[in-house]
């Protein structure tokens, strides 16, 4: 099974590039991708939004008692993704799901095992997966501010994704995209 998990440094594009490339197949994928919460202009969290109606804008206005909601003012909880990833593990045996679309894994989501087995069912499977894979300087920083302790458990993720990770910069970016274009095509 070939997946591909794009890995970069923050801000270089890679859900961006998901997104323009993905976008147009929305209803052939089973996914979820993070989007950014904001408040009075100020970025206050971050919750997964699955795509069974299709992409969510990049970001949102803060709403209390939002579904999804994962990261709230400094605070973490990993239920709302693994009701995510349970809702994509599900959607993933539906015969019109070609592609499986996860954006981001890498953080957070170490912590809940819940998440992890069924990440690990999703890649054993036979429906080919695209994401993005947070890096080890992205990791070190989120754990620094949300004072994770999963680092092992990202290098482990890291080493079982490996022939998969595709490194994005700005100098690959173009590159990157029609890589991705025609792993789509081909499957479409």
């Amino acid at each position: 099974m070939d997946h591909i998990f794009l890995q970069g440094r923050s801000g270089v594009g890679k859900s961006r590039l998901l997104r323009e490339v993905m976008e147009p197949y929305a209803a052939e994928l089973a996914g979820f991708v993070v989007q950014r919460l904001t408040s009075n202009g100020q970025s206050v969290g971050f919750r997964a939004v699955t795509l069974e109606s299709g992409f969510p804008p990049p970001f949102a206005e803060y709403v209390p008692g939002q579904d999804g909601v994962f990261i709230l003012r400094g605070k973490w909880d990993a239920s709302a993704l693994e009701t995510a990833i349970l809702s994509v593990e599900r959607l993933s045996h539906d015969p019109g799901k070609k592609l499986i679309l996860l954006d981001e894994i890498g953080g957070i989501e170490l912590t809940s095992r819940v998440f992890m087995d069924a990440l690990e069912r999703i890649l054993s499977g036979s429906t080919p997966c695209i994401g993005t894979f947070k890096s080890r300087e992205n990791f070190a920083h989120t754990s620094s501010v949300l004072k994770l302790t999963c680092r092992n458990e990202h290098r482990e993720l890291e080493q079982r994704l490996k022939k998969w990770l595709a490194p994005v910069t700005e100098q690959n970016y173009d590159e990157v995209r029609e890589r991705l274009r025609s792993i789509i095509a081909e499957k479409g």
